[in-house]
């Protein structure tokens, strides 16, 4: 069993306190009593409970980071950027997965509150704003990685979906495309916003625009929208599709090929996100690249800026740029 504060203070011939004080306050001790409580602490070998003693002081050296949808390449990314501004700062960082549960994410806030974290970066699917502000007023901090409304009290990262998706468009337009299917979730602003991009470039052309909601933006969900696809009739096909994530493109992507469709030639397709896959596949996927490592660095330092001086207002952060990565599935070799 480790050993106790009980057992360094016997051990030291001191009392609990003392040894309490010790690990929180040394400049209050004494040079003797210091060095008897030193030598029991190295003899026992005694790690202190950090994680008890935060909390008792009513904060902890602490920050969260709530995502929308862990599983997904992208995130792994934003994580990374988030926990690296965390480390080099000397703050600890625990991680959550809402899994596209708004009653989920609002219980990940909560037990973050009850843990006493100090701040939390977050991916949200739900208007969490109203929360978050709430927490702010107690001392909690918050960045949000996506578009809230003005907030006094919560920053937030932007990236600009719809500059994305209008760029996407642009793309399939210029080579000729005029039937063009988007693959979203609903439920996400952010693919909303790629979608409005589309229409803005499409706006003024006799480009048709379809939509088929896909629940998860996981590859299986790609799988399913190419059924569909194949199963359409070859003269109401789409000309070129455009997936709100790249495991969405992916999927469909394996779709027609295994069906002989052919990959620019009779459809053209672009992703999102642009992860490792998205140029590793036998088509290598055109994608809008977003820098999901950035974006999570960028979330972080802000966090901690704000919690640097509590009293200023959250920091303006400029919105990300949109940018095509230009491949095969779509110019061919």
């Amino acid at each position: 069993m480790p050993a106790s504060v009980k057992d360094v203070a016997a051990l030291a011939g001191v009392s609990s306190s003392t040894v309490s004080n010790y690990l929180n306050h040394p400049h209050v001790l004494g040079a003797a009593s210091r060095e008897r409580v030193r030598a029991a602490i190295e003899e026992l070998g005694f790690v202190p409970n950090e994680s008890a003693r935060q909390l008792r002081a009513g904060s902890s050296k602490t920050l969260a980071l709530i995502l929308l949808d862990a599983w997904l390449p992208y995130f792994h990314e934003l994580s990374r950027g988030v926990e690296d501004v965390a480390r080099e700062g000397g703050w600890s960082l625990f991680f959550s997965n809402s899994n596209r549960d708004e009653t989920l994410e609002r219980r990940n806030i909560d037990m973050f509150e009850a843990h006493r974290v100090q701040g939390i970066v977050i991916y949200p699917l739900g208007d969490v704003l109203p929360r978050l502000e709430e927490l702010a007023d107690r001392g909690i901090r918050s960045v949000v990685v996506g578009p809230i409304e003005a907030s006094r009290q919560v920053a937030s990262v932007l990236f600009d979906d719809r500059g994305g998706g209008r760029l996407a468009g642009e793309h399939l337009l210029s080579l000729g495309r005029r039937r063009i299917l988007f693959l979203g979730s609903e439920a996400v602003s952010q693919s909303n916003d790629r979608l409005a991009g589309l229409h803005e470039a499409a706006s003024g052309t006799d480009a048709t625009i379809s939509v088929i909601d896909v629940a998860h933006l996981a590859t299986e969900d790609g799988l399913r929208a190419g059924e569909r696809i194949i199963a359409m009739p070859v003269d109401e096909r789409p000309d070129a599709v455009f997936a709100a994530n790249d495991l969405v493109a992916l999927g469909v992507l394996t779709q027609l090929l295994r069906h002989g469709i052919r990959v620019p030639e009779d459809v053209a397709l672009i992703g999102f996100d642009d992860v490792a896959q998205a140029h590793q596949g036998v088509v290598p996927l055109t994608s809008v690249r977003q820098p999901g490592y950035e974006i999570g660095r960028a979330a972080g330092t802000a966090l901690l800026q704000q919690l640097a001086d509590p009293s200023s207002p959250p920091p303006a952060t400029t919105p990300f740029p949109a940018e095509l990565i230009v491949r095969e599935s779509t110019i061919g070799r």
